[in-house]
């Protein structure tokens, strides 16, 4: 299930809202979240086994999952079976989404981390996940490293101070604008750059609207992450319209994971360094 569908419908002391704890660094871990997933594979401990394995290596791209990472069903609803069967030492999981914290907690020890919340300000809760696994697996080094690679990737920049809109095609009509709560807003926002969407938005950052909204702002860059429908944006009347279709000012980035932690706010300012 999508975020949008589903909007509709220390080691052991650190463990504290697991039901069992574990001494010691936990080797078997289970990732139900690619946030989570992405940032135990930047700290250097990946997961046993994550789910969505395989739409992970497609729509998060780096950091790679090793090529044995196991798969345990959806993120919004793992198979518990699977998971129980894989003895993890470790789940961790994105606190508020997906299966209940007590069926999880029947299995294993839990991490669940928050990140995007009522708060919206997932980059900040992204750098406290990324410092609270660091201490959990004994990484505390490969953290702070981590933590200084995006201080250095979101140094402001000076350049083209025309606004931006960062946007994902959910189909060939309807497309999510993302704005303020979202984890590429707040790259902008330390960047110095500014996002043309003021608008409201989700608990995950994001609008959902139809391509024709993109019209009122005349005046800004749109980044249209991918997968993208590429026989609209070649032949679409509405779209060849737009005043920045028109201005030549659309670039289609790669996928990056919009929903993602520290890994994929550095992976996005590096493609906003080739726009």
């Amino acid at each position: 299930m999508s975020r949008r569908g589903f909007l509709a419908g220390a080691a052991a002391v650190g463990l504290t809202n697991g039901r069992a704890a574990f001494a010691g660094v936990p080797a078997r871990i289970v990732a139900l979240d690619w946030a989570l997933a992405e940032t135990l594979v930047a700290l250097g401990h990946a997961p046993l086994a994550v789910a969505e394995a395989p739409l992970y290596a497609q729509r998060v791209i780096e950091p790679a999952l090793p090529p044995d990472t196991l798969d345990v069903g959806l993120r919004n609803w793992p198979n518990l079976e699977a998971v129980r069967a894989l003895r993890p030492n470790l789940i961790v999981t994105l606190e508020g989404y997906g299966v209940p914290l007590a069926r999880l907690e029947a299995i294993a020890p839990v991490r669940a981390l928050p990140l995007y919340t009522t708060a919206r300000h997932p980059l900040h809760l992204a750098r406290r996940a990324t410092t609270e696994l660091a201490s959990v697996l004994g990484r505390e080094v490969q953290g702070a490293r981590l933590l200084s690679d995006l201080d250095r990737a979101v140094t402001p920049a000076g350049a083209d101070e025309r606004p931006m809109l960062i946007l994902k095609f959910a189909d060939e009509r309807i497309i999510d604008i993302y704005g303020q709560g979202s984890l590429f807003d707040d790259v902008l926002r330390a960047k110095g750059l500014r996002n043309s969407w003021t608008g409201v938005t989700n608990i995950w950052g994001f609008a959902t609207t139809g391509i024709e909204e993109l019209a009122r702002h005349p005046e800004a860059r749109l980044l249209i992450i991918e997968p993208a429908p590429i026989d609209l944006m070649q032949r679409g009347a509405i779209w060849r319209a737009l005043p920045q279709v028109r201005a030549g000012r659309t670039r289609l980035l790669p996928p990056v994971w919009v929903f993602g932690g520290l890994p994929s706010a550095i992976r996005f300012t590096r493609l906003l360094g080739t726009t």
